[in-house]
């Protein structure tokens, strides 16, 4: 008798694929990958910025311009010598009374008609041939707010020393025999700018007046007598 042949698995019949075709995409569909819109967003603002950074180095490499600023301390009454000056670049916008780089040995050989620190900006109103002139005296002055004005004084600016009321007993003393310290106007130059105090209250300022009024000036001002009126070109 014979036993049946065994069917190898390659020998077995198959049973048909009945998975249905895949349809085909027309031709018109695209798939399109999702895009969040915050990445889209925060790209948009990076360009944005990107361009606006951009544009702010390129105006401050573009818009400056070359001035002198001082190199060293210069007291006053010294002459500026050239290792006391130096050139510096700036914004072109910045906004301080600066000479420029042309005027650089213009300045050097003159005398310095007020202290200038280092880093301080010189301008012709600092210097000058001669900080004190023949005939004249250095008188310091300290002044209360409300009587000096309240816009800038530069250096160099002709003012009046106007003399105030004072009480009846130190009127005569102060003014070396007058009869009121309202009947004092001496002309003066401030050789400094006025400087606020720490007290955010009192100013000081010099200025050059005539030496027969130098010593009147100093004892109104040591009595809280003058107040500077800023006088008209």
């Amino acid at each position: 008798m014979h036993s049946p042949q065994r069917q190898t698995p390659s020998q077995r019949p198959t049973k048909p694929d009945t998975t249905p075709p895949a349809a085909p995409r027309p031709d018109a569909v695209q798939l399109r990958a999702r895009r969040s819109p915050k990445l889209i967003a925060l790209g948009v603002l990076l360009v944005v910025l990107g361009g606006l950074g951009a544009a702010y180095l390129y105006t401050l490499n573009a818009d400056h311009r070359a001035v002198i600023v001082m190199a060293a301390d210069v007291r006053r009454g010294e002459v500026i010598e050239q290792s006391d000056l130096k050139v510096v670049e700036v914004p072109g916008d910045l906004g301080v009374d600066a000479l420029g780089s042309d005027k650089f040995d213009v300045l050097v050989g003159q005398q310095a008609l007020t202290d200038l620190p280092r880093g301080a900006f010189p301008s012709d109103a600092h210097v000058g041939d001669d900080p004190l002139p023949g005939g004249q005296s250095l008188v310091g002055l300290r002044l209360p707010l409300g009587k000096l004005p309240s816009t800038d004084i530069p250096l160099g600016t002709t003012v009046r020393i106007v003399g105030l009321e004072a009480p009846a007993q130190n009127a005569a003393e102060a003014t070396g025999g007058k009869d009121s310290a309202e009947d004092v106007a001496v002309e003066a130059v401030t050789a400094s700018a006025p400087r606020l105090l720490d007290d955010g209250a009192t100013y000081v300022v010099d200025v050059r007046v005539a030496d027969e009024s130098a010593d009147l000036v100093a004892k109104l001002s040591a009595s809280d007598q003058v107040a500077i009126v800023v006088v008209g070109a």
